[in-house]
C-alpha cells in the first residue's frame, strides 16, 4: 500500500503492481464495500493531513476507487452501470 499511495501522489514509481486484477480476484467483495472503505480513508487521512492535502488523497482515492468499481462491476448491456462509476461522489 505504502508504494501504491507513494506512486500515486509522489509519482515514485515504487509501486509496479496491477490493481485491476489484484481486485477481480476477491470474490466477495461489493460496490458497497468501496463506500466504507473510501469513509475510512477519508477520516485517515482527515488525522494525518492538513485539509488541502486530504483533498489531494481523497480526490485520487474516490478517482481510483470509481475506476475499479468499473471493472469489478460493470457488464456491457447492463441497466445500471456502479454507483458513481463517472466519480460524481
Amino acid at each position: 500500500m505504502t508504494d501504491f499511495w507513494c506512486s500515486v501522489i509522489l509519482k515514485s514509481g515504487d509501486y509496479n503492481g496491477r490493481p485491476v486484477p489484484a481486485h477481480l480476484k476477491l470474490k466477495d467483495v461489493t460496490e458497497a464495500d468501496f463506500d466504507i472503505w473510501l469513509a475510512l480513508f477519508r477520516e485517515t487521512a482527515a488525522e494525518l493531513f492538513t485539509l488541502e492535502i486530504v483533498a489531494v488523497f481523497v480526490e485520487r482515492a474516490e478517482r481510483i476507487a470509481a475506476s475499479l468499481k468499473l471493472a469489478m462491476f460493470f457488464r456491457p448491456g447492463s441497466a445500471v452501470a456502479p454507483s458513481n462509476a463517472a466519480g460524481s461522489a
